[in-house]
């Protein structure tokens, strides 16, 4: 018979150690992957991530009426997207300064919130117009893949 030893010996620490440490480093291999390969939207506009979400979502002759209508009307909220864009860089500028100036962060907000009212306002006809061109199915599934993939849970 095998006698166990007295004290439970390395092994009784080694292997709980080894395993975490493989777990540690799987997350960190993984998350190394993930951020080299994953499909990042940085860069890219609003209406761009909305275009391939469309186009990954919708049948070809839906997405490409949904994208005629965002390029037809791009003229009437190209300007208003720049704006969106100059007051964005702005506020991203007063939230780093150094020294940081309240009056110079409430201003770059409120410049920023009128841009982004400014855009939502000439946006607003263009979606409806776009989704107008959308069978009633595939806005379901529209919704439904916002749904999941933004909160990770079915449309309500």
């Amino acid at each position: 018979m095998l006698e166990r030893p007295e004290n439970g010996g390395w092994r009784r620490f080694a292997l709980p150690c080894s395993i975490l440490l493989n777990l540690f480093l799987v997350a960190v291999i993984g998350g190394h992957l993930y951020s080299r390969y994953a499909d990042h939207p940085r860069g890219k506009t609003m209406e761009a991530r909305l275009l391939a979400r469309v186009e990954a979502t919708l049948a070809p002759p839906e997405a490409a009426a949904f994208k005629a209508v965002l390029s037809r009307d791009e003229p009437k909220f190209k300007e208003a997207r720049k704006r969106l864009a100059a007051a964005r860089t702005q506020l991203l500028r007063e939230i780093t300064a150094d020294p940081y100036s309240k009056e110079g962060m409430a201003t770059a907000l409120r410049d920023w919130k009128t841009a982004w009212d400014g855009f939502a306002g000439a946006f607003a006809g263009t979606l409806v117009e776009a989704l107008a061109q959308v069978s009633p199915e595939g806005r379901a599934k529209l919704v439904a893949e916002h749904w999941q993939r933004r909160f990770g849970i079915p449309a309500p």
